[in-house]
């Protein structure tokens, strides 16, 4: 108990830390460092896997990134989440160790949910393709964020813990816990972690998420734990290696690109769909949706694979 105690503590701390305005400091450290530690151990790695020129690619989108959310919308999130807290929280969350407990389940279910969504739905999965436009797996492609996001206003999940009484500087600090975690598992380097791999979104885990081949298409959400995965039924072990990026991979290193892909990509599947039924499908419905009938869903990509389907009969 006296440990439990103790995190309770350093989390109260952090949680005081961030909220009196040294978020950005300790994040953008944190980070940095876990980034030199990475790029200093493939000087080692055998095969030496890492692609500079995609490496500064994803600095700069994460600069570009960083720097719209501080100027403009840093605060939109806060700006709706406090009041809410505010005046509308159903329960009180308290700063002692259960109270954290209950604030990094709800943040990390949040997590999954927002981000199970965002690939479900046209319209946000053009913004998140940001993310997941590298061919590269490492600690950069991690901050390789959507200046579209709004601050975090496109994941509106994480607003329902204002509601269940979580104080904000309480969810910066899980948040800040959960981000670094997030991460460290964005790395080749760090192949198995035994029954850590059952419970948590390892680095093995999260090369799924990551990955174009059909078996690891919209797989493996958690930020964290990776049980709400195997609860919800999308889990999957990581097989053969990963090829990282997009179904149709994004071949620019341009940072408009990186932060606009998606979003053009989408509106010219809009801009080809007379009805406007159609072009409020394109913005609902999963990527992939066509309304000629064209198909190339996560559905119809598993089923085109699956042992007995066309692609498979094809092969033979």
């Amino acid at each position: 108990m006296d440990l439990l105690h103790t995190i309770a503590g350093a989390l109260a701390y952090t949680a005081r830390a961030m909220g009196n305005g040294a978020g950005l400091p300790i994040t953008f450290g944190t980070y940095m460092t876990m980034l030199a530690i990475e790029r200093i151990s493939y000087v080692f790695a055998e095969g030496h896997i890492w692609d500079e020129r995609d490496a500064f690619a994803g600095v700069r989108a994460a600069l570009a990134n960083t720097a719209i959310q501080i100027v403009l919308t840093g605060g939109l999130f806060l700006a709706v989440y406090t009041p809410i807290y505010t005046y509308l929280r159903v329960f009180d969350v308290p700063f002692v160790w259960w109270g954290w407990v209950l604030a990094f389940l709800l943040n990390d279910l949040a997590y999954y949910t927002d981000h199970r969504i965002a690939h479900r739905v046209g319209f946000l999965w053009a913004i998140h393709t940001t993310h997941h436009s590298s061919q590269e797996m490492n600690l950069v492609v991690s901050n390789r964020g959507a200046a579209l996001d709004l601050g975090g206003l496109m994941s509106p999940c994480f607003l329902l813990l204002a509601f269940a009484g979580v104080p904000p500087a309480m969810l910066l600090a899980v948040k800040f816990f959960g981000n670094l975690w997030g991460i460290f598992n964005h790395t080749r380097l760090i192949k198995r972690m035994g029954w850590l791999d059952e419970v948590l979104a390892t680095p093995a885990n999260h090369r799924v998420h990551h990955g174009t081949q059909p078996q690891y298409l919209d797989r493996n959400y958690g930020q964290t734990l990776i049980l709400w995965d195997r609860m919800f039924g999308s889990f999957q072990r990581e097989e053969e290696e990963p090829v990282f990026g997009l179904v149709k991979q994004m071949d620019s290193y341009r940072t408009w690109d990186i932060h606009t892909w998606g979003i053009r990509q989408l509106a010219r599947q809009w801009r080809s769909a007379d009805r406007w039924s159609d072009r409020l499908r394109y913005l609902l419905k999963p990527p992939g949706w066509d309304h000629r009938g064209n198909h190339q869903t996560t559905a119809e990509i598993v089923a085109e694979h699956r042992p007995g389907g066309p692609v498979q009969a094809a092969a033979r």
